[in-house]
């Protein structure tokens, strides 16, 4: 149970730090390596099949949520609701737009 939970720690670790530091592709090359790393622990540690992959599937899901949260964390100031209820620039002004005469 250790190694499961271990695991399971590490992957969210991957995806915070995936998150944190490269874009969304970066997952296509960061969860087969997840899911090899977890099998072969698991294997080491001879986990059956279906504990194995409901291991690796919580280890994929985890980071992948993990993933998610960072880059929430990180782009949180861009998103707003305001903007799209009053139609007003947020905080970060809209620069590029010039008045249109018509």
């Amino acid at each position: 149970m250790t190694v499961a939970l271990l695991l399971i720690l590490v992957s969210a670790l991957a995806g915070l730090a995936t998150g944190f530091t490269y874009r969304v592709w970066a997952l296509i090359l960061i969860s087969p390596l997840i899911a090899l790393f977890a099998a072969i622990i698991l294997h080491i540690y001879e986990f059956g099949l279906i504990a194995g992959v409901t291991i690796i599937t919580a280890c994929l899901v985890v980071s992948e949520l993990a993933y998610l949260a960072a880059t929430y964390l990180m782009h949180r100031r861009e998103i707003s609701l305001q903007d799209e209820i009053d139609g007003a620039p947020g905080e970060q002004s809209e620069q590029s737009v010039r008045r249109q005469h018509k």
